[in-house]
């Protein structure tokens, strides 16, 4: 009889221990899908800025350098390489080939700009 009684009681604790992982399991997997980013901005921050404002030049690459400065050579490859009068493409994959390619009515291209800066630097 207590033998029986014991595999009754621990049986029944490890249905417990096991029900209670499982709603801990099921609980940090809800609270991964509704965490908000950290990054996005308020509905009151988002009223501040205009619809129709549109940032110089300086300033996307001074945003861009905030990122990191790949992000601000990349934004500086942009603006000197694409045409003033053409906007950027943003749905193609941002990076110094679709950039040059983007600008073929430019003089010379980022590896010739390279070289003479690395000259300017040697010399």
């Amino acid at each position: 009889m207590q033998i029986s009684l014991l595999t009754l009681i621990t049986a029944f604790f490890r249905r417990i221990i096991l029900l209670s992982l499982v709603a801990f399991l099921c609980l940090s997997g809800i609270s991964i899908f509704t965490s908000l980013p950290v990054n996005a901005g308020t509905e009151a921050e988002l009223r501040l800025i205009p619809q129709d404002y549109q940032p110089s030049a300086e300033e996307k690459i001074e945003r861009a350098y905030e990122l990191s400065g790949a992000t601000g050579r990349l934004e500086e490859a942009k603006q000197e390489l694409t045409n003033s009068n053409e906007n950027f493409d943003p749905t193609k994959k941002a990076n110094v080939k679709t950039i040059k390619a983007q600008a073929k009515g430019s003089e010379e291209n980022l590896i010739e700009k390279a070289k003479s800066l690395v000259e300017k630097v040697t010399q």
